[in-house]
């Protein structure tokens, strides 16, 4: 075969040889393809001009993808991993075409990479060096586009670290600053049975370098209980102790309920803060879902204190911004309608199963004064402590104690990942000293469990089933037997959980989704009882129309024992009486939008019936959307017909606006001849060195933007825009994770000009970030100039402005735009580097008013002369 191949190829070039002109051809076709790759980028003149102009020198367009020697802030990533917006300086390198990145030792180790044997040279060498001066084989490439610079460094070199890990040498801890969130509503009813409410809930602080003073209560006002006495939930000073991952608190605030059950307490907590970590090493305040007949105000309660008051619109609502007040502690949501009618439901604030990764170590300390809502001995020194660690990767252990006045508390658990699921059990002891009583001890023992079946669709979870011993109690139970005891009152009558079981499965059932939700909860001591509910739902599309079917059944049966002073045979002998409520409860929603734009309005209507105490049927329609750019306009009405106990018609309507400042809602509503005015607000506002800033909540984090004069520039598309003094701001940034800060020039005025428009920062908790973006301010014009012979100007001449500063370009049919010239003056423009290759343009321009942003641009049409006096 060789033989064969080495005949063959002989016999081609012999014919090859044999035609000179052929071989002439393949010779130019070779040397054109070796040669293409090397051949040099140039800039096509003739697409854009008609030959009418004198040529202009393009050199400078005629290479790609290169930097003039400066410092530049660009996006680094390092071998495929974005490191943020850095500062690079770079400069003209030997035998390479443009500015080349010039790194120190310092940005190197900032960057995560270990210099090694480089190190020693990096102490005498005082100048900076490209990548690859460096280290061996290391690269470097820069898009001038998207300004981004792509490094590649052998792993060897580079700092081992968890995927988006970031230093906390980049995190930022702001400035010195005031802050207030606030929330506002208020709801007037028309008819004398019914009572004017408002609420106004507050969450301010001052930052002060590292440490945080905060402050969060609420006030509420009544028509007929008047002025109702202030509520603070929390204050407290805290600041981030990064060595350990952790926060430190002072003041009043909630223990960590993670493990034991949590509790207000004045005093100092240490504990772990998971938002610390890399996201990819990261996980609480569950969402309150619920329904509406009217424009309701909903009120959420935890341990007797007021967390959150609000409007709500007819319907389904979600609310998913309330404060982390820890894991422990069940919300009592209460639901007041336009009518007066309340409905109540609870929220369980539980935990999934304990698992950490391998080593991974999380901690809380607390120690100081109890303060619980209602006990008279609210001052109880307490200490909990708990300790989280994963031994292995499938397996954790964790455990906690508390100590208090008359009280104690031990738990152990473990948690474990295995193929059938994720398991965590624990048990608890518990012992309490009550006055005049004998000591009751008891143990608690939990069981969760977790498991995702894999290609079904399925989710099953057991939540958090305890059983209790007769005897045992959590600390807030404790307090409150204990306060109990030293009234002489009956501690029978206190309920005290005895089991507890949560059953959630949801399962993918061909296009939709089915769910299924059972709890059950029965008591210890004289109101013996158990509280039991379950809720399927079935929810699907349909082309453009969703429908949703759900059922609920609840079921509440209670024991009445007779005290001793009571007559037993008015209790049927001395026998207990048992009392049962059940209700059954059936909804059908279906919506669809009216129309095809991303604004079109959702038409939605809902059937429901209840069945048992609460008997009748409910029937409603709707309408709702959003309008504007960034949906900053949202409305809807609701009509429904009801009957039983829930006969009769009514009517709502409300609607929203999002501004700068706050978030805004009206409403009125009509039933059964009562009528409710209803309004909400809320909103924030940061005051700082520059003035004061109005902003919507402020969330854990924030960023402050300036931009000097670019006010109407839109923030990301959050619909913020900067304001007048040139300040805007970012909220609800991610503490501790990079966020981007963009700025939209569209809106600002002409004669502003973004030097940027993106940067990033990592605030941390609680910070004010100023991030500011430098702009350049200058009255814009375009010029249309021409040659003295009415000839076009070279495309692609520059425009220089009296002091010798690049202005602008001629583009084509010879126009120009320049900023940031005088109102009259001259103007050069140069083609080449000769003498003769150049003209000027001397102008006057209309004087503006005082302090009036150019919202257009000015227009000029002039000749170019190739003298400089007029």
């Amino acid at each position: 075969m060789p033989a064969l191949l080495s005949f063959t190829f002989c016999q081609g070039a012999a014919w090859l040889f044999s035609h000179p002109r052929l071989l002439l051809l393949f010779g130019l076709l070779s040397t054109l393809l070796l040669s293409a790759e090397a051949a040099p980028l140039l800039f096509d003149l003739e697409a854009f001009t008609s030959g009418l102009s004198s040529p202009a020198d393009i050199s400078r367009f005629n290479t790609s993808n290169v930097l003039a020697p400066g410092v530049y802030r660009v996006d680094v990533t390092l071998n495929g991993q974005p490191l943020g917006r850095r500062p690079v300086t770079f400069t003209h390198q030997d035998k390479q075409e443009g500015a080349q990145p010039c790194v120190s030792a310092q940005q190197l180790a900032e960057l995560g990479v270990v210099l090694g044997n480089a190190e020693a040279d990096a102490d005498a060498d005082e100048h900076c060096r490209d990548f690859a001066e460096w280290f061996p084989m290391a690269t470097s490439r820069v898009d001038v586009e998207s300004l981004t610079l792509d490094v590649s460094i052998p792993q060897v070199y580079i700092t081992r670290s968890a995927r988006d890990y970031v230093d906390p040498a980049e995190w930022d801890k702001g400035i010195d600053a005031v802050l207030l969130n606030y929330h506002f509503s208020a709801a007037a009813v028309t008819s004398a049975a019914g009572e004017d409410r408002s609420y106004l809930g507050l969450d301010d602080g001052v930052n002060l370098g590292d440490w945080r003073l905060r402050h969060q209560g609420g006030q509420a006002w009544a028509s007929r209980s008047g002025h109702l006495p202030y509520q603070a939930t929390a204050t407290y000073l805290q600041r981030a102790v990064s060595a350990w991952q952790s926060q430190l608190t002072v003041g009043d605030s909630f223990s960590s309920g993670q493990i034991l059950d949590g509790v207000r307490v004045r005093g100092i907590t240490l504990a772990t803060d998971n938002r610390m970590l890399a996201q990819s090493q990261q996980g609480y305040a569950p969402q309150v879902r619920g329904v509406a007949d009217s424009n309701a105000t909903v009120t959420v309660r935890q341990n007797g204190y007021t967390l959150y008051e609000t409007t709500v619109a007819p319907g389904p609502f979600v609310i998913d911004d309330l404060y982390p007040t820890g894991y422990g502690g069940d919300l009592d949501v209460s639901v007041t309608e336009v009518d007066g009618r309340r409905s109540t439901f609870v929220v369980p604030y539980s935990v999934a199963p304990q698992l950490l990764r391998y080593r991974a170590t999380h901690y809380s300390a607390t120690l100081g004064r109890v303060q619980q809502h209602g006990v008279s001995d609210a001052n109880a020194s307490v200490f909990q402590g708990t300790l989280q660690h994963g031994l292995v990767d499938n397996l954790t252990v964790y455990g906690g104690a508390t100590l208090s006045q008359g009280y104690s508390q031990g738990k152990a658990g473990v948690a474990m990942s295995t193929p059938v699921g994720a398991f965590a059990l624990d048990t608890s002891h518990s012992r309490t000293q009550v006055q005049g009583q004998a000591v009751a001890r008891g143990q608690s023992l939990g069981l969760a469990y977790n498991k995702n079946v894999p290609f079904s669709g399925t989710h099953f979870a057991l939540g958090a089933y305890r059983f209790s011993t007769d005897g045992y109690l959590n600390l807030p139970d404790a307090l409150n037997v204990r306060d109990l005891g030293r009234h002489g009152g009956n501690l029978d009558s206190y309920a005290r959980q005895k089991s507890r079981l949560d059953l959630t499965i949801s399962q993918q059932l061909g296009p939709g989704t089915l769910s299924l939700y059972g709890s059950s909860t029965d008591y210890w001591a004289g109101q013996q009882g158990r509280q039991t509910s379950f809720t399927a739902s079935y929810g699907a599309n349909w082309k453009s129309l969703s429908w949703n079917l759900s059922a609920q059944r609840s079921r509440v049966s209670e024991v009445y024992r007779a005290s001793d002073h009571e007559r037993a045979d008015d209790i049927f002998f001395g026998r207990p009486t048992r009392t049962e409520h059940v209700e059954n409860h059936w909804v059908l929603s279906l919506s669809m939008p009216l129309g095809e734009g991303a604004r079109a309005p959702t038409l939605s209507s809902s059937l429901s019936r209840d069945a048992g105490a609460s008997r009748g049927s409910q029937q409603q329609v709707g309408i709702n959307g959003v309008l504007g750019d960034t949906a900053q306009t949202h409305y809807g009405w609701v009509g429904s017909r009801g009957t039983g106990n829930h006969g009769g018609s009514s009517f709502n309507a409300y609607a929203g606006y999002r501004s700068n400042a706050a978030n805004l809602r009206g409403g009125y509503g009509q039933s059964q001849g009562n009528a409710q005015v209803s309004m909400s607000a809320d909103g924030g506002l940061i005051a700082h060195s520059g003035g004061v800033t109005l902003a919507q909540n402020l969330g854990e984090a924030s960023a402050l933007v300036y931009a000097p004069d670019a006010q109407g520039a839109q923030l990301g598309g959050s619909g913020v825009r900067i304001d007048t003094h040139g300040y805007g701001v970012m909220s609800s940034l991610r503490a501790y994770q990079p966020n981007a800060v963009d700025i939209d020039p569209q809106g600002m005025p002409m004669d502003v000009e973004l030097k940027e428009s993106s940067r990033s920062v990592v605030p941390t908790l609680g910070a004010v970030s100023l991030v500011k973006f430098e702009t350049v301010s200058g009255r814009a014009v375009v010029i249309k100039a021409t040659h003295p012979n009415g000839k076009p100007l070279p495309f692609a001449a520059q425009v220089f402005d009296e002091q010798g500063n690049e202005v602008g370009v001629i583009g084509q049919a010879g126009k120009a735009f320049v900023r940031g010239v005088a109102d009259h003056g001259r103007l050069t423009v140069q083609w080449a580097e000769a003498a003769g290759e150049r003209c000027f343009i001397h102008y006057h321009l209309p004087a503006r008013e005082p302090g009036r942003r150019q919202e257009n641009t000015d227009q000029l049409v002039s000749q170019c002369r190739y003298e400089e006096s007029t």
